[in-house]
């Protein structure tokens, strides 16, 4: 059932996505209106994982509304979705083969979230998507955790967030990765957490240091976080 929608939900975004983008127009009022299709049937397909239960915890009462670079760790391909929830004003950060993935690689072009190896046109894409009030998504780890520990953090969000001058939002998950585990093709039962912790303001990142600074901080942060500390 689950992989039957999968494909009915990646044909269904493909196609709303030619007729309000390709047919008509790319303009910046027809890409928002695309995320904000993203965004409902992402809420829509949390929600609805069978055998499962989500919960969503933004204590700081975040808006979003001033673009970020957001973080996440990484423990499973619903990830993905429930970070599309939290604003239809996000790019997402892939790898190569996400983007050109058959099933829903179009999906992502449409989206203009942009694969990482492409670097120079990358940043250009990424600065013009910002001065728009987008905000940037980006996992740290760069892969998914098998056995949902936090990994070594890569520093491209933070030389990011540092160049283009942004704050960073950190968002932790958990539970996910029992849901739908890294070599599992199956779903299990079990409860989905999303917490959308406090912003931390350029000011505040430039007391750590450079961005390899700011990096290592955070990833202690994760690290204490996933042990309940």
């Amino acid at each position: 059932m689950s992989l039957g929608y999968f494909l009915y939900l990646s044909l269904n975004l493909t196609l709303q996505g030619f007729f309000i983008i390709t047919l008509g127009g790319k303009t910046d009022e027809n890409k928002l209106k695309y995320h904000r299709i993203l965004q409902r049937k992402a809420r829509f397909v949390i929600n609805h994982v069978p055998g499962t239960t989500f919960q969503y915890s933004n204590p700081s009462d975040e808006t979003f509304d001033k673009p970020a670079v957001i973080i996440s760790n990484h423990q499973s391909h619903l990830d993905l979705m429930a970070i599309m929830m939290l604003t239809p004003k996000l790019i997402i950060l892939t790898k190569d083969w996400v983007w050109k993935n058959p099933f829903y690689g179009i999906i992502i072009r449409y989206a203009d979230y942009f694969p990482v190896s492409e670097t120079e046109e990358m940043a250009s894409n990424i600065e013009s998507m910002v001065r728009k009030g987008y905000s940037v998504m980006i996992f740290p780890e760069g892969t998914r955790s098998e056995d949902c520990r936090i990994r070594r953090f890569h520093r491209g969000a933070f030389f990011i967030a540092e160049k283009l001058n942004l704050d960073i939002i950190p968002v932790f998950i958990d539970g996910f990765g029992k849901v739908l585990p890294k070599k599992s093709k199956h779903l299990h039962p079990g409860k989905m957490t999303l917490e959308v912790l406090p912003r931390i303001k350029r000011e505040e990142m430039a007391q750590y240091g450079d961005f390899r600074s700011v990096a290592s901080a955070m990833h202690k942060t994760y690290v204490l976080k996933k042990n309940g500390l």
